[in-house]
């Protein structure tokens, strides 16, 4: 079992579990993730950062981005300026997983938990 956490934010991934091997949180709220869940959320992130990643050298210092994104069950908006950015995100329910989750970390919370979440993603790679 791997279990981080800090302010605004929590992550613990138990592979050993059958349905539900990952949990992550935030300040008031938790949730628990399939392992599809949490590899298509991998990648929505993943994705989201690598193209803000791309744009945030064209931004000046007071200019504002909003990149939005739909991959499979989730939707994903990434919101901020060249250096910081929050990060919100929408499980869909559908016709196999009926149940739907909102996940919104602030600045710069969101920074962090991606960080950890993707030394995760690696170390499973």
């Amino acid at each position: 079992m791997i279990h981080n956490e800090g302010p605004g934010w929590r992550l613990v991934r138990d592979t050993s579990r059958k349905n539900f091997s990952t949990l992550i949180g935030g300040e008031n709220w938790a949730v628990e993730l399939s392992e599809d869940e949490w590899n298509e959320l991998n990648q929505v992130i993943e994705k989201l950062i690598d193209e803000h990643e791309q744009i945030k050298t064209r931004l000046m210092p007071e200019e504002k981005i909003s990149i939005e994104l739909e991959q499979s069950i989730w939707w994903g908006s990434l919101e901020g300026n060249h250096v910081s950015w929050s990060l919100k995100l929408i499980l869909c329910g559908d016709s196999t997983n009926q149940r739907s989750v909102e996940i919104y970390w602030p600045i710069p919370t969101a920074q962090t938990v991606t960080s950890v979440m993707r030394t995760m993603w690696d170390s499973y790679e």
